[in-house]
């Protein structure tokens, strides 16, 4: 007897078993896209675009992790699934106290780290990804903010709720009216290196690794 197996098909016919793989072919090249605008290198963007989930995972070491509210729903999902369909006396305290689970559930707390414990581990973990570049590492983290909103790029865009609008509005009249009294503030100008351009210039070789063109 053949198995049956859902697949997901994309516009260009090309198949995949589950829906986020799916969605990933589909959303690479709107991300390929954003990380071509913060660099030119083709080895470089490809890099970023193959560790995407390991640098944002790197990005976030060191600070705590809050369950989010799709990562709770996903959780209320699986123990409606086991109820309904893996209801038994080997899954009776899970479904009795699926709730409460529910509920409670938190990620493992981990050290909180310093700025420079944070940096540092961030350098030594993108540098052994991308065959020991520290230029690359040093690059990343350099650009974290324009990074993140590069993969951001296939998420959808949400509209603005008035209210918010409001309150952005509310907010920089507020400021307006603390710089004409002369309240100080707590903003700080930073700035940031930028990387000359020659390091990242593309090589017809295709035998150089990263750190060859770093």
């Amino acid at each position: 007897m053949e198995e049956i197996k859902q697949a997901f098909t994309t516009p260009d016919g090309k198949v995949f078993e589950s829906k986020a793989d799916a969605l990933e072919y589909l959303n690479r090249p709107k991300v390929e896209k954003a990380l071509k605008a913060l660099t030119k290198n083709s080895k470089v963007v490809a890099f970023l675009l193959d560790n995407e989930e390991v640098i944002k995972k790197i990005f976030n070491a060191g600070t705590p992790n809050r369950v989010k509210k799709t990562e709770k729903n996903q959780l209320i999902k699986a123990l409606e699934t086991v109820k309904e369909e893996l209801n038994n006396n080997k899954t009776k305290f899970l479904v009795e106290n699926a709730e409460a689970i529910a509920e409670s559930f938190r990620w493992p707390s981990v050290k909180r780290m310093t700025s420079e414990e944070q940096y540092e581990l961030a350098v030594n973990s993108i540098t052994a990804i991308s065959g020991g570049s520290a230029k690359i590492a040093e690059w990343v983290l350099e650009n974290k903010e324009e990074l993140l909103e590069a993969y951001k790029a296939s998420k959808p865009v949400r509209p603005v709720s008035q209210k918010a609008m409001d309150a952005l509005k509310e907010y920089h009249l507020k400021r307006a009216a603390e710089k004409e009294k002369g309240t100080p503030t707590n903003s700080k100008k930073t700035s940031k290196s930028t990387v000359e351009e020659e390091e990242f210039d593309d090589d017809d070789d295709d035998d150089d690794d990263l750190d060859d063109l770093a």
